[in-house]
């Protein structure tokens, strides 16, 4: 649909490397590698070949002599996709269980019958590496005009495919008079009349599956490009600056008679000033009178922040150089506002950081935000999964799935619903503060499907009814300063529909770090993933 020419080679429908009759299984196998033998030949890069049995063993075999031998060209494995979705599924699963260090050379080709997947079906589908769907000439029906279109179930199918950028292959012949042009441009008039990406899908395009490693705005400072991109989101700022309004108007509207209070704010972190702003308008806005402090220890974001400061917007604001966690103010603070979370919501330090900070507050002093929650969820994603095991282990042979790892989920399906994990209140009035988390949380999976993982999300309340959320269900309309998370496990895991999957998540704390711990104790255990830190920790100091 991009308009490139794509010349995918076929093997015939009559090869069965796997029939149980020696004649036909003989005279296949040779047939096969005939045809892989010329396609490399010719320069055909993919080669597409059925998947009809309920056992491919001998077909799996072959693919991985033709993998190793044509040093990895792609193949794509076409699969039927009728009345029966979750035999079709396994027998896909199975053959790619045969085959687990090629599954990043082997592509997925669904497809159609008459019976339309539910939309649950196509999740899990979507969560293998789909590259595109084959529908035969025979699904198409007559418009009013002659022309062939798709019934509407089609259509959405199609359409919402398009999302994950798989591809269209229209098989058969011209069974209704107009050209096999007809079912071509009728595809593309479906892919052009999509629905338009949301803000979100907009900014993310190119992030899909990309594994990003998280921040560390303690240990490391952001660059001038981080703090540009964080600072386009268009929802997050606007929420901060109703939670500072609805504080302002609570703690400073002036009694019948008398003046406003006049109420002081600390931006802890404040980076190049969004919240600063954020804060004035505030303060504009409820015509209460306030005193800024911007509190940074970034020295290159500092010099953003001074010529900020020059402009008479910004007169109510001083500058303060120094670590949140040690600054002795000449004031106390009303309000004390932060932007320090990170997608699993704790793990840029954000809990250290706000109860280091917390002797900055009057005693009834209020943070922002007031609390967050992280929150879990059982994942499949082969793709996710190729992409980790694809990346190269480092000079000290730490391994790539024992990190956790910022991602734009996609190509991905939620096993169960969304738990919450770890919870953290701010000002923190516990008389000994430890912020170290332990957590065993069960799941059902909801269908039969491969466990790669776990997706990692937050919500945070600012104050009262103001939030900020990458929950599925609550996610901020147009909010993108945050991906979600992914916690891997080493060793995909067969899950069947009701089975149980738990999972224990720790949070370990000492005197230098942060970091995570995660292990899989059903349906089978694993081994701790991340086990001391060795592999990924957060750093409390610079």
């Amino acid at each position: 649909l991009n308009g490139e020419l794509k010349v995918i080679g076929v093997v015939p429908d009559n090869v069965n490397v796997d029939s149980s009759d020696k004649d036909i299984c003989s005279k296949s196998v040779t047939l096969l590698k005939k045809t892989l033998k010329l396609a490399c030949y010719i320069g055909v890069n993919t080669v597409m070949i059925n998947v009809d049995n309920d056992k491919n063993t001998n077909l799996a075999r072959l693919c991985a002599y033709h993998l190793h031998e044509s040093h990895g060209r792609p193949l794509w494995l076409r699969v039927v996709v009728g009345e029966n979705s979750d035999h079709e599924w396994n027998k896909w699963n199975n053959f790619l269980s045969l085959l687990p260090e090629n599954q990043n050379k082997i592509g997925l080709v669904l497809e159609l019958t008459e019976k339309v997947p539910s939309e649950q079906d196509m999740m899990r589908w979507y969560s293998e590496v789909l590259l595109a769907i084959s529908i035969s000439t025979k699904l198409f029906v007559v418009n009013k005009c002659g022309y062939p279109v798709l019934r509407r179930e089609f259509q959405n199918l199609i359409t919402r495919s398009f999302k994950n950028k798989v591809q269209v292959i229209i098989h058969g012949e011209d069974i209704h008079g107009q050209g096999m042009d007809a079912y071509q441009k009728y595809i593309y008039h479906l892919y052009e009349s999509k629905n338009p990406l949301s803000v979100y899908e907009e900014f993310s395009r190119g992030y899909e599956e990309l594994l990003q490693i998280p921040l560390q705005p303690l240990k490391d400072n952001l660059d001038n490009s981080t703090y540009e991109i964080f600072e386009k989101d268009p929802i997050k700022y606007k929420q901060y600056e109703e939670a500072i309004y609805q504080i302002l108007l609570d703690r400073g509207s002036p009694v019948p008679g008398g003046e406003p209070t006049r109420q002081v704010i600390m931006v802890v972190g404040a980076g190049r000033g969004p919240l600063v702003r954020s804060s004035l308008i505030a303060s504009r806005r409820s015509k209460i009178p306030v005193k800024v402090y911007a509190v940074e220890k970034n020295e290159s974001a500092l010099i953003i922040l001074r010529n900020l400061v020059k402009d008479p917007f910004f007169s109510d604001v001083t500058i303060i150089d120094s670590d949140m966690r040690t600054w002795q103010p000449p004031e106390k603070a009303d309000i004390l506002v932060s932007e320090l979370l990170g997608s699993f919501s704790d793990n840029e330090l954000s809990p250290e950081c706000l109860d280091g900070a917390q002797c900055l507050m009057k005693e009834d002093g209020l943070s922002v935000p007031c609390e967050y929650t992280s929150y879990l969820a059982p994942i499949s994603s082969r793709k996710l999964y190729n992409n980790v095991a694809n990346q190269p282990s480092d000079s000290a042979g730490e391994d790539p799935f024992h990190l956790g790892y910022v991602v734009r989920l996609q190509c991905v399906n939620l096993l169960d619903k969304v738990l919450p994990c770890f919870k953290f209140v701010h000002p923190n009035k516990d008389p000994v503060i430890d912020n170290s988390r332990h957590l065993s949380l069960e799941f059902l999976s909801s269908t039969d499907s491969v466990l790669h993982g776990f997706a990692g999300y937050f919500d945070a309340k600012l104050y009262r009814d103001v939030y900020i959320s990458t929950h599925p269900d609550t996610h901020s309309k147009d909010m993108f300063s945050w991906f979600p998370m992914f916690f891997p496990i080493k060793h995909p895991q067969l899950v069947h529909k009701g089975d149980k999957i738990v999972v224990d998540f720790w949070r370990v704390v000492d005197d230098t770090k942060v970091w995570y711990e995660w292990a899989l104790s059903a349906p089978a255990p694993q081994s701790i993933h991340n086990s001391r830190g060795v592999t990924y920790w957060i750093g409390l100091f610079s």
